[in-house]
This record gives C-alpha cells, sequence and structure tokens, in this order.
C-alpha cells in the first residue's frame, strides 16, 4: 500500500473514532441524567411507601375507635330502650292510679 493511501485510512480512522468518542460522551452523560433521575424516583418512592404506612397504620387506629364507638352505641340504644320501657311502665301506673 502506498503512504498516500495508508495516510487517508489513518484519516478516516481518526475521524471515526473521534466520532465514536463524542457520541461515547453523549451516551455517558445521558446515562448519568437517567441515573439521576432514577435515583430522584427511588427516593420519591421510598417517601410514598412511607407515608402508605403512615396511612394504614391510621386507618387501622380509626377503625379501631370506630369498633369502639360502635359498641358503645350499642350500649346507649339498650340503655334508651331500658330507660324507654321504664317510663312506659310509670305512664301506665300513673294511668292506673288516675283511674282509681
Amino acid at each position: 500500500m502506498s503512504k498516500k493511501k495508508i495516510h487517508e485510512q489513518k484519516t478516516l480512522l481518526t475521524e471515526a473514532l473521534r466520532d465514536l468518542d463524542k457520541e461515547l460522551k453523549r451516551l455517558k452523560k445521558e446515562k448519568g441524567s437517567l441515573s439521576q433521575k432514577l435515583g430522584q424516583i427511588d427516593t420519591s418512592m421510598l417517601t410514598t411507601e412511607e407515608k402508605e404506612g403512615e396511612l394504614r397504620d391510621k386507618i387501622s387506629r380509626l377503625i379501631a375507635e370506630e369498633s369502639k364507638l360502635n359498641r358503645k352505641k350499642g350500649q346507649m340504644q339498650s340503655k334508651l330502650l331500658k330507660l324507654s320501657e321504664k317510663l312506659s311502665k310509670i305512664s301506665s301506673i300513673r294511668q292506673g292510679l288516675r283511674e282509681i
């Protein structure tokens, strides 16, 4: 091969290597950007999961409180029913006494 041909091939290879280096730098920059975004997403996911856990705990406490209130409501309704029955008996006795 002539020196001229070798020089031309060397020039072409040098240009190709320069192009590859530019592309490699661009890809590394893009990789860094994507890695940063991935880190932000991971942080966001952890925050969301933590919030979800807090909300689940709060729901559990609210369910327990609701259950307690429902029991108290039932007890109050039972007491109210007994009181109504007593008032009815008293009214019946009064009515009976009025008739005498």
